[in-house]
């Protein structure tokens, strides 16, 4: 049986195949059309899934897609009636808001049902057979994080700026079944007021959230602004939280950046677009934004554990992303084990779809455990020479043991070193095939890359992989985290050692890597200890501003040749600059 999974329409489109009970393949649009964030019918994924698989249209049994378009044209009467003030301005403004913005998707609801009749006309030299399925959005993140966990049973939840009607979905996993406890609805979201003041704050529709995260660490915790802030967003009972709508127009606007005159009135005027120049307020701000979100997210695991008895939680959606308060989840001891697909926002919904529909609908014995994140195209030795001898590049040809040691040299030289390995990564975080690596030790290596390739706003950190075996000797917390979903304390002996990866709260958000998972990146970490004595290197996404991460050895080149960089390693090729 084989199961297609789309996600498209607003952001982060994907596509997932699973084949004889295992998925296969995935991978997010964006890396192949090469436009961030890309809403567009996911066409170059189904046919790099199919040419992976070497299978056609025609050996598709199932489509799914994560968004059902019937709860949301049941809903959408309950949300005007609510919101009838605010209904003019939604009618003029919803043709730009996109598939997170709560009834953005309304704009896209036909486009999901013309579905199968689009892949037919594209595929028309050939027989279809396929059944198209539409699901519940927070179901689908559900199923990425609960089914791939290797967990029996466990405490699921996920939270989003919002799905077909819901934001947020706790339940619980048991056996192949998935029960809905209680779900979080429209407006109320933890996504969308976060998003909403990142955008008040400056940052881009978007990304502004990942960036607030970093900015978080610069303001003051417990300040005024969070004690207002946390009297708007703030959790209630029994695993429920409610949002001051008051203060919020994310429902009905976007071009107030999501809030309201009276939250202007409460926290003053909003930042200018693109600034890195916040008053003391601003930052206040930030950091307040980030505290009630660790707030309302701990106290519904806290709910979670009480109310499932379970030693596991799983996590998706796009707040899952947040892994500061990741982090403080894990460090509590609340649970044992805790599984975070690393997919987590919307891509990964194409993922769950085809295990929701295996398992829930199908009732099919699917025993797929996710044991890494590669499940991207990969290329072939033929394939990366045609490249090389396109590009007019000086490259050697060496074992990978040779590639090791002098990746290492130049490492420990303070180069940049672009490093493209096997199967892309799926899902946002760089975790070691399609990655820049640099040295920890050099105080100045945050402002090199920076002003060198990546040109990021100098407030945001960079991330770092180590031996899962030493993330203990290294930071507060030794749990595996090989998706670089947590966020740990840098010990304070250390913090000099690898200034560069620690952020100015002293924590980090580390990768742990083993053999298993990634041999190439371990073997290279292992040589990098033996010459340095320490198995910690910096370790961010390989793309140069604006673009998505280099999926392709023709992409990995192209970046190469127009970024600063020193030095690029494609499988056991290296070129220097």
């Amino acid at each position: 049986m084989n199961i297609l999974g789309l996600n498209a329409f607003g952001h982060d489109s994907s596509v997932s195949l699973l084949c004889d009970e295992k998925l296969i393949f995935a991978v997010e649009e964006e890396r192949l059309n090469r436009k961030k964030h890309s809403g567009e019918f996911p066409l170059e994924s189904i046919n790099q899934a199919f040419k992976y698989a070497n299978l056609s249209i025609e050996d598709i049994d199932h489509i799914t897609f994560p968004w059902n378009p019937n709860i949301s044209l049941m809903m959408a009467p309950i949300y005007v009636l609510k919101f009838w003030k605010t209904l003019p301005i939604l009618l003029k403004e919803k043709k730009d808001f996109s598939m997170e913005e709560q009834l953005g998707m309304i704009n896209h609801l036909q486009d999901i049902k013309k579905i199968p009749k689009r892949i037919k006309n594209i595929f028309s030299d050939k027989k279809t057979k396929f059944k198209f399925h539409c699901l519940e959005h927070h179901m689908c993140h559900a199923a990425s994080a609960f089914y791939p966990s290797g967990f029996d049973e466990a405490a699921i939840l996920t939270y989003d700026g919002a799905g077909e009607w819901s934001s947020t979905l706790l339940g619980q996993g048991q056996g192949k079944n998935i029960k809905k406890i209680h779900t979080v609805d429209t407006p109320h979201s933890l996504g969308a007021p976060y998003q909403a003041i990142s955008r008040f704050l400056g940052f881009s529709y978007g990304e502004g959230p990942g960036k607030l995260m970093g900015l978080a660490s610069y303001g003051k915790r417990d300040s005024e602004e969070y004690k207002k802030l946390k009297q708007i967003v703030y959790y209630t009972e029994n695993g429920k939280f409610k949002i001051n709508m008051k203060f919020f127009s994310y429902h009905y606007s976007r071009r107030r950046r999501g809030v309201s005159e009276d939250f202007i009135k409460l926290f003053g005027d909003p930042a200018e677009d693109g600034t890195t120049n916040w008053t003391e307020k601003q930052l206040n701000l930030a950091t307040a934004a980030q505290q009630v979100i660790e707030d309302v997210c701990f106290n519904l695991a806290k709910y979670l554990k009480e109310k499932t008895k379970s030693k596991n939680l799983c996590l998706a959606g796009g707040v899952a992303l947040n892994s500061v308060t990741n982090g403080l989840i894990a460090k509590s001891g609340m649970f044992e084990n805790i599984f975070i697909q690393p997919a987590a926002g919307d891509s990964g919904t194409s993922f769950g779809s085809t295990l929701l529909l295996a398992h829930n609908i199908l009732k099919r014995n699917v025993n797929y455990i996710q044991e890494d994140a590669f499940l991207g195209p990969k290329y072939c030795e033929d394939e990366i020479i045609q490249e090389i001898k396109a590009s007019n590049l000086n490259f050697s040809k060496k074992s990978f043991e040779e590639i090791y040691k002098q990746t290492c040299d130049l490492l420990m030289k303070d180069k940049i070193v672009a490093w493209h390995q096997g199967r892309m990564e799926f899902g946002p975080r760089a975790l070691g095939n399609r990655s820049f690596l640099a040295s920890a030790f050099n105080p100045e290596m945050k402002n090199i890359l920076n002003k060198r390739v990546k040109f990021r706003e100098s407030f945001r950190p960079f991330a770092a992989i180590v031996l899962e075996e030493d993330a203990g000797k290294y930071f507060d917390f030794s749990q595996p985290n090989p998706y670089m979903l947590l966020v740990y304390k840098v010990k304070k002996e250390y913090q000099k050692i690898i200034p560069s990866a620690t952020h100015v709260d002293e924590t980090v958000r580390i990768q742990t890597v083993n053999k298993n998972e990634n041999p190439h990146m371990y073997a290279l970490l292992t040589e990098f200890k033996k010459k340095t004595g320490h198995s910690v290197i910096i370790n961010t996404s390989f793309n140069i501003k604006g673009e998505p991460i280099v999926c392709s050895p023709k992409d990995s080149i192209y970046s190469f040749s127009r970024a600063d960089i020193d030095a690029l390693v494609i499988e056991n090729y290296i070129s220097l600059k």
